[in-house]
């Protein structure tokens, strides 16, 4: 092949794989969007004197039936799991979930929802610490920084509140931060069984789950049923399919399109839409404080995703080149 046909075909393959990084991009983002859009939804239904559990039950069973009901139709292999594996399910929905939902919906009867949100992106870091500890992951000079950044970050959201430190919602700290423990428990532990099954049965089991939790803290015959009229069952169904089922599928969509940490950067577009979202809709403001500081969590958390996707790519092509050798001699 000349330099010229060579230059052409690399040229037509750009052309092509452009479209399909941005369908990516578009699927990762309106799922970024939903899902951002689903904390401010919260909150006005919160602000409208529903309990924070009784939201979390409905979101979980409602979302629960509709992915066991999806997978039925469409894929009905994929809701066949061994027995043995079922108290694997369970910890993953009724401590994983519970913990990062029910900690975050309670963040939110205190704090903002940005607040809220960006705290829950700690995650990662918590996610990194576990992983040193327990030796199935390197400490470098890339994560150091990162983590520190994210941490500096948090604490700037935390004495950047108005009014000063004599305002600040320790509980609604705590429960973001407890928020962003669960969500990092959910996606270690989620690990183990992403080796065996796929994404959206550990999904469907997961809130199927989480729900029985739930309705063991608060019975069904506890919540107050005639109180709910038509527009509360709406928002019950909004917050359980548009929330959770359809961001879910297009983030798995985008996932046909890009790396798992690109579709993972661009996911978080989540608390910077929920912030102005928040702001335009609920009046909800963040101090210049907390905003720097937000900013500098979403750094760090994107310089540690980068840092992990460096090291990936390096032992790839070491892997790579070493194959080289050995088919070599």
């Amino acid at each position: 092949m000349s330099g010229a046909e060579s230059s052409e075909s690399t040229s037509n393959k750009r052309g092509s794989a452009e479209p399909h990084l941005m369908r990516g991009y578009l699927l990762a983002a309106g799922a970024a969007i939903l899902w951002g859009l689903s904390g401010v939804i919260t909150k006005y239904m919160l602000n409208r004197q529903l309990e924070p559990d009784e939201l979390l039950i409905f979101r979980t069973i409602l979302a629960a039936g509709i992915l066991f009901a999806w997978l039925g139709l469409t894929s009905p292999e994929l809701l066949h799991v061994k027995l043995k594996d079922m108290p694997y399910f369970a910890m993953l929905g009724a401590i994983g979930l519970v913990a990062n939902q029910g900690f975050y919906y309670l963040a939110l009867t205190m704090v903002s929802v940005g607040y809220a949100l960006l705290l829950q992106y700690m995650a990662p870091v918590f996610l990194m610490v576990y992983g040193v500890f327990s030796k199935t992951e390197r400490m470098t000079g890339g994560k150091m920084i990162a983590a520190a950044l994210a941490i500096a970050g948090s604490i700037l959201m935390v004495v950047g509140q108005e009014g000063g430190i004599a305002r600040i919602s320790f509980g609604g700290t705590l429960a973001a931060l407890g928020s962003a423990v669960g969500f990092a428990f959910y996606t270690g532990y989620g690990k183990y069984g992403l080796r065996k099954y796929d994404p959206r049965t550990m999904m469907a089991y997961a809130f199927l789950f989480a729900g029985l939790m739930w309705i063991t803290i608060r019975p069904l015959w506890t919540l107050p049923w005639s109180s709910y009229n038509l527009a509360t069952w709406s928002l019950f169904l909004y917050l359980a399919a548009v929330a959770t089922v359809v961001p879910f599928g297009l983030f798995l969509t985008s996932l046909r399109y890009l790396e798992p940490s690109r579709s993972s950067l661009t996911s978080m577009l989540e608390p910077v839409v929920a912030a102005f979202i928040a702001w335009l809709w609920l009046g909800e403001r963040m101090s210049t404080i907390q905003l720097a500081g937000g900013a500098a969590v979403l750094s760090g958390i994107i310089m540690l995703q980068m840092e992990r996707l460096l090291i990936a790519r390096l032992l790839i092509r070491e892997l790579k080149s070493r194959e080289a050798v050995i088919s070599d001699e």
